[in-house]
């Protein structure tokens, strides 16, 4: 169980940090437990003793700082994926991992969108489990079986290293180093062709 002075250390660490702060990758869990403890403690003592009000008072610090921390990070995220900048998985923490995979998926979706309404085009956008499929790969004969589904991922050569990268369909991808040949979620793929990183490889039949 996380320790009150250490979430204040986080906190302060998160709110002094350009980027996002490191945490550890039990973080929310050991807050979850932390918080249970201080409620659980609460609904056992007496309202009218002086440890009760320094309970209470506790737990008020704890869950503004909880949530305090939670946003920043949102917001840190935000802006990074507004810049294009891919989210590195190792700076999240798994539930991080899982709550912002999909919103890398629906920025990289709405900035495509944008640049082709810059360049007077308008294009309707799709729920982002047919943009998926709408990029099916076909199975080369003789290629993996049917257990190794490629559905919604795209075949790309990396030009550049690449951090490992949350991808579309939940899962880490990568470190990438250049010359590397791999299948991503076709969203990552397109995102890091047009950032200039990737580009993408032809499957010619019999391959």
């Amino acid at each position: 169980m996380m320790t009150y002075e250490e979430l204040l250390k986080a906190w302060r660490a998160e709110r002094e940090a350009e980027g996002l702060a490191k945490l550890p990758e039990d973080f929310y869990e050991r807050v979850a437990k932390l918080i249970s403890a201080l409620r659980t403690s609460l609904k056992m003592a007496d309202t009218r003793a002086l440890k009760t009000r320094l309970t209470q008072a506790e737990l008020e610090n704890v869950l503004k700082m909880v949530e305090d921390i939670f946003w920043w990070r949102l917001d840190k995220t935000l802006k990074a994926l507004r810049a294009g900048q891919p989210l590195d998985p190792a700076d999240l923490t798994p539930e991080e991992r899982a709550l912002l995979g999909p919103l890398e998926t629906a920025l990289t979706s709405a900035r495509k969108f944008l640049e082709g309404l810059l360049r007077g085009e308008l294009r309707q956008p799709a729920p982002l489990a047919q943009a998926a499929t709408a990029a099916e790969v076909p199975t080369p004969e003789g290629a993996a079986s049917g257990k190794e589904s490629r559905v919604g991922l795209m075949l790309v050569r990396i030009l550049a290293d690449v951090p490992a990268l949350v991808g579309a369909d939940m899962k880490i991808h990568g470190p990438f180093k250049r010359g590397d040949v791999a299948f991503i979620p076709a969203e990552n793929a397109l995102g890091l062709i047009r950032k200039g990183l990737a580009v993408e490889v032809e499957l010619r039949e019999g391959a």
